[in-house]
């Protein structure tokens, strides 16, 4: 887990994206006496990118900055999940902002393929 998480906040900061925070949801548990596999959320983005979005639609700024859940299943075996940025069509008018998906899209992508090497 930790050697994952180093390699996504050292490519998010290597691709000019800003870092904005890192939720430990396993250690909130247990500090409420509560047991939790890691399970990290990593919150991250670039207003150059995602105001293009809420200037479309200001209601997708529910959905930014990006996020993305880094958890270890029982057998030690860590997993990325996210929401794709184009699923944010079915909830807002941005169906005119599809170049700004892509490449959110992309950014996604290029971090799950950090995570493989």
């Amino acid at each position: 887990m930790e050697e994952t998480l180093d390699k996504l906040q050292t490519a998010i900061q290597g691709m000019g994206i800003n870092l904005i925070a890192e939720v430990d949801h396993a250690k909130a548990a247990a500090d409420k006496g509560l047991e939790l596999r890691p399970t990290h959320v990593l919150i991250f983005g670039n207003p150059l990118v995602g105001t293009n979005l809420m200037q479309a639609d200001q209601r997708s700024g529910l959905d930014l900055p990006l996020r993305l859940l880094v958890w270890e299943d029982e057998n030690g075996q860590v997993y990325l999940s996210y929401r794709h940025p184009n699923e944010l069509k079915q909830d807002f008018k941005l169906r005119e902002q599809q170049a700004v998906l892509d490449k959110m899209g992309m950014v996604f992508e290029k971090l799950s393929e950090v995570v493989k090497e």
